[in-house]
């Protein structure tokens, strides 16, 4: 399947969802814990001009605008519902720019050397069909000092493996191995590619320098998971703790997701 192929078939594939998904995300509280995890690693530096790749419904671009610090938000996202849907918040929101389109073609529609941070939340770019293209691209627009702050949705996962082996479904347990997954759904798939942290920093190594790496949800159920350990009691405080002390051993990428941040040299 051709690049271009395969980008209408994630953009179709969100389309069909893009009017729940904001109602959705909002009710699930492991979710919404995840997000503001991440939202405060990119506050962590300079935010002035902020790029988000995959905005979905704009959950967090409105809120990174809602900051004082913060001039402009700039999307990009294939999904044209998610587009529409953005495009109108904007009308409201004046620091919000929702562009069409994905990550290989960003230097089409911003200035080399003008973003002081990209970040890509819950694995977005697990559907980028040319990730070394949207890697350069990335390096081409970020200020030098810049940084790209990416989740992904790990190749190697401990608890799926022992989990779906454990109920006798050893397919499912070695599914994001392969070299194509099919995301969470049993029954809307979506092709999608888990990598390793090795592949991830091949990728970015030739353009960027890793600065920091976390993992999330090691011992700690997975969002869609939510109801296992409810967020705020005995068991989610106790396996959320466990997964920080895990960030200092060799198990700390063995999670649901990562999240690196990668800085363009000054």
């Amino acid at each position: 399947m051709s690049s271009k192929d395969y980008h209408k078939t994630v953009a179709d594939y969100y389309d069909e969802e893009a009017h729940s998904f904001e109602e959705r995300a909002r009710q699930n509280p492991i979710l919404n814990n995840l997000r503001q995890q991440f939202r405060d690693v990119v506050m962590g530096g300079e935010v002035e001009n902020l790029l988000e790749i995959g905005y979905g419904p704009g959950l967090d671009m409105v809120w990174f605008a809602k900051h004082d610090e913060v001039k402009k938000v700039h999307g990009l996202d294939i999904t044209p519902n998610f587009q529409k849907i953005v495009a109108d918040k904007a009308l409201m929101e004046t620091k919000l720019n929702p562009l069409l389109g994905g990550p290989e073609t960003i230097s089409k529609h911003l200035e080399p050397n003008s973003i002081d941070a990209i970040y890509i939340f819950f694995g977005a770019l697990n559907t980028c069909s040319e990730l070394e293209s949207a890697i350069e691209e990335m390096s081409l627009v970020l200020k030098p000092g810049g940084r790209v702050i990416a989740t992904f949705v790990n190749k190697w996962y401990a608890f799926e493996i022992l989990w779906n082996l454990l109920t006798f479904r050893p397919t499912k347990a070695f599914a994001r191995l392969k070299k194509v997954w099919t995301g969470y759904s049993p029954t809307r798939k979506l092709d999608s590619r888990c990598y390793s942290a090795r592949q991830i920093d091949a990728f970015f190594k030739p353009h960027l320098v890793r600065r920091f790496r976390k993992g999330y949800c090691i011992a700690h159920p997975a969002w869609y998971r939510f109801h296992w350990a409810p967020l705020g009691g005995i068991r989610s405080k106790t396996l959320f703790t466990i997964d920080r002390l895990l960030q200092w051993t060799p198990f700390w990428n063995l999670g649901e997701y990562s999240l690196y941040v990668y800085h363009k040299s000054e």
